[in-house]
């Protein structure tokens, strides 16, 4: 399978993530798999307080491809199993996070 070829970084409010990463003493290059910001609703008001971006290992997109290939993005998206397989399951995913206060 050929690896992602992302060069652009995303910005998500004021937080840019990268679109690679190398953990240190790691042999491989991440990938940037998405991103968002976090918040609680407070009186009625959505307070973004961090954003996280989520970081794969090139060989994860083969293996969640077996189980959810041919899957639409709304199902995948709508899917707490999808989201719980890229966090839990194998290879284990390194998560980063760049948080904001606003």
């Amino acid at each position: 399978m050929a690896k992602p070829n992302s060069t652009t970084s995303l910005q998500v409010e004021s937080i840019v993530f990268p679109p690679s990463a190398k953990l240190p003493g790691a042999t491989s290059t991440l990938f940037l798999g998405g991103a968002g910001v976090r918040g609680l609703d407070i009186d009625g008001n959505f307070v973004k307080f961090s954003g996280i971006g989520v970081y794969l290992e090139y060989k994860a997109i083969s293996l969640l491809a077996v189980k959810w290939k041919g899957k639409s993005v709304e199902e995948l998206t709508d899917s707490v199993e999808f989201y719980r397989d890229i966090v839990i399951g194998k290879p284990k995913t390194p998560i980063f996070f760049k948080c904001k206060l606003d």
